[in-house]
């Protein structure tokens, strides 16, 4: 996926003419309806499927034509190398176009007919601004690369990452319905019926850099298909490949097993560089390392380019091991078949020692000492936006530093269709008392606790600490049921997962436990995370209650759950916010496609920290309903009372003590999620605090004691979570 946005370089519309003979280009996997036969701008470059035939059957026929001229009289000409070329996904269309048009005049010199995909993808755009921040938002340029890594997933990223894959899928969908096939498809058609017809008149030769893998691991099974599918392809070249391990054993793998795929290579970082390359500036691995723990749908996908990815699959290595030259991990110099000089990411489709290797392959040169007559490669300092700053070194905390203590208070009353009344004087009470003890307090409500901007200010509250301060988030508002994409909450209830309802969250801006589980992952080491939810369905992964069962409850009087349903149009909007949405049916069977070949997506579940950085309090167990009454949420009511009556307990003596004085009528108990080393803990404490002892503990309530099988209940519950966490930490 380089970076590869032109900086003022232009095409002229000679150029993109001539460029005709070469691209196909698509939109969403689609083909164009009309093309101009003279494009004067980027914009008016377009493909048809027209276009697609008269490039093989013309194009390429004149091709082979003036190669056949150059054989000696008698001779059966050899086959004509026709290189199919897939860029990667940070390359918009203006760069793909100058890609081609630097390449074409080289290949074709080398005696290769080149044609180049370009598709179009908002990926690059969607990078910038996670990691760079819009003007105006919180930016992430001096933060862990954990950090990075959950900002990237839950601002966005991984809804691009799919809709650039349903792009790849969808142009090489055969037709849909009564709709037109993809481009990919189409070209795939056009060269299987050209070399029916022209047996022996040209080989095809595969090579894709980045993203541009995932295109081809579609495309490929294409030109193998029909009564006229190619009996081989001479090679398959990735550069730098971004493909998932799963969807490659699934798509190309069996066909270099059998042959089908004459040679299959992969040039790569070695894992040393793979972690000396960094992504913007900002994150310090290489842009792989990104996609496989924020991009894709489970976090730590393993991917086709990465060494150690690579190293974990048998079958791929089986077949990689046949052949030296299979497998080049650099930067390596090893004869002119298998050589790479680059080390980043984004340098391989420039680095001449990889393209000249790529070149020689095509053209069927020797691996000798002998001299060649291929064309140099003409690489250049790059005109584009690569991202090249060195990366700051990861932010740390010098130890014996005072602690800080940082809050974070958020109250949602104003929701258009189903207001609340006491969030955000909770928020406000929370701030009080917070502050009262010390903490640093940010305070975000109503119009402003947007999705984006709650889970930035989260991050930036757990980014920006250090080793031995306190970090305490308040959450009041809605919670909800939201549609699981993952498969990673499908229980009896059905598939769903948690959220918390920001004020856009009808829009299909809700937050869900995996993105507050990203954030928490990045607590740096020695920071102390408390949060304290008012809300329904607040984090718990043992819920027990069902939208249905939720709307048949009855709401004891004057009191408003804090939990609300959405409905079919909400959760389609969740849906298309948060990951590729197939808007129609061309889209859907792509997205089917997709799926399909990745048989491990979210098959890990993430597995929840263990090393006692974080506690969850929250305010009713997984099978009722928080409320609010009086003005502020019971849990908050009770929770803010003990903590100014006896601020000095266990986190387990604090949720206990809040049990004991929440009134009956509400049938709501507060639940603590932690480690049982993190329950024994002080309250709002830091790691290197040492243990309260159980001679200091005083706990003061108002007298009240919850029924005996409640407060049973409640310890039960607690000690369940307990097991489910250690139980997490042991698979």
């Amino acid at each position: 996926m380089p970076d590869t946005t032109t900086r003022g370089a232009t095409l002229s519309p000679a150029e993109l003419t001539a460029l005709r003979k070469h691209v196909v280009h698509t939109a969403d996997g689609r083909l164009a309806p009309t093309a101009s036969a003279k494009p004067r701008t980027v914009e008016d470059f377009l493909t048809t499927a027209e276009d697609v035939k008269r490039m093989i059957e013309t194009d390429l026929a004149d091709f082979v034509a003036q190669q056949a001229k150059k054989t000696p009289a008698g001779e059966v000409p050899p086959p004509v190398p026709v290189l199919i070329w897939a860029h990667g996904g940070l390359t918009d269309k203006a760069a793909g176009l100058l890609t081609a048009q630097r390449q074409v005049a080289w290949w074709k010199k080398n005696g290769v007919y080149p044609l180049h995909l370009v598709w179009e993808s908002g990926f690059k755009t969607t990078l910038e601004d996670v990691l760079r921040a819009k003007p105006g938002k919180r930016g992430f340029t001096d933060v862990t690369d954990l950090a990075v890594e959950a900002a990237a997933r839950v601002l966005g990223g991984r809804k691009f990452w799919d809709d650039m894959k349903l792009d790849s899928a969808g142009a090489c969908l055969p037709p849909v319905g009564k709709g037109a096939p993809g481009g990919a498809f189409v070209l795939a058609s056009a060269l299987r019926s050209y070399m029916a017809a022209n047996s022996g008149a040209i080989e095809l030769h595969i090579a894709g850099h980045s993203a541009g893998s995932i295109y081809h691991s579609h495309f490929v099974p294409r030109l193998f298909e029909g009564d006229d599918k190619v009996e081989s392809v001479k090679s398959v070249t990735f550069l730098a490949p971004a493909v998932r391990v799963d969807t490659f054993e699934a798509t190309l793998l069996p066909l270099a097993e059998t042959g089908r795929i004459e040679n299959l290579s992969i040039f790569t970082m070695n894992e040393d560089q793979e972690k000396r390359d960094n992504t913007a500036g900002v994150y310090r691995k290489s842009l792989l390392y990104l996609v496989s723990r924020a991009f894709e749908a489970e976090k730590d996908a393993e991917i086709l380019g990465l060494e150690a990815h690579l190293r974990r699959s048998g079958r791929i290595m089986a077949y990689l091991d046949d052949a030296s030259e299979r497998l080049v991990l650099g930067p390596v110099a090893r004869g002119r078949l298998s050589s790479t000089q680059a080390t980043s990411h984004g340098a391989f489709d420039n680095d001449e020692q990889t393209m000249m290797s790529l070149a020689r392959r095509v053209v069927g040169v020797p691996d000798s000492d002998e001299p060649d007559h291929v064309a140099v490669f003409p690489s250049r300092t790059r005109e584009v936006g690569e991202f090249t700053p060195s990366p700051r070194p990861e932010p740390t905390g010098a130890r014996g530093a005072a602690p800080r203590k940082l809050a974070l208070c958020i109250g949602i009353d104003a929701y258009p269709r189903d207001p609340l009344s006491g969030c955000v004087a909770d928020a406000t009470s929370w701030a009080d008392a917070l502050g009262d003890a010390g903490f640093k307090v940010e305070s975000i409500h109503n119009a402003d606790a947007t999705r984006d901007g709650i889970l930035r200010a989260m991050l930036d509250k757990v980014s920006s600490a250090r080793d031995g301060d306190i970090v305490a988030i308040q959450f009041a508002g809605h919670g909800t049921f939201a549609p699981d994409l993952d498969g990673d909450e499908t229980d009896e209830f059905g598939p769903k997962d948690e959220a918390l309802c920001p004020i856009d969250f009808r829009d299909g801006q809700l937050i869900i436990d995996d993105d507050l589980g990203a954030i928490w992952d990045a607590i740096p080491d020695g920071v102390a995370v408390t949060l304290f939810f008012d809300s329904c369905h607040s984090g718990s992964a043992n819920r027990q209650i069902t939208p249905e069962e939720f709307e048949s409850r009855k709401i004891p009087a004057g009191a408003t759950p804090r939990m609300t349903v959405l409905d079919a149009d909400e959760e389609a909007a969740f849906r298309g916010e948060r990951a590729a949405s197939p808007k129609d049916e061309f889209r859907l069977e792509a997205w089917k496609e997709v799926v399909k070949v990745e048989t491990n997506r979210a098959a890990v579940q993430r597995a929840q920290r263990v090393d006692g950085r974080e506690v969850l309090f929250s305010a009713c167990q997984p099978d009722q309903v928080a409320l609010e009454t009086n003005g502020h949420g019971v849990f908050t009511s009770a929770a803010l009372t003990v903590l100014a009556k006896t601020p000095a307990l266990t986190n387990g003596d604090f949720v206990r003590a809040v049990f004991d004085i929440v009134d009956d009528t509400y049938e709501q108990r507060p639940m603590l999620s932690a480690t049982s080393e993190l329950s024994a803990r002080g309250l709002l404490t830091s790691v290197h605090d040492a243990l309260p002892t159980a001679a200091s503990v005083a706990v003061e309530t108002n007298g009240h004691r919850a029924p005996a099988e409640m407060r049973t209940a409640a310890i039960v519950a607690i000690l369940r979570a307990t097991a489910d966490l250690l139980e997490a930490g042991g698979n």
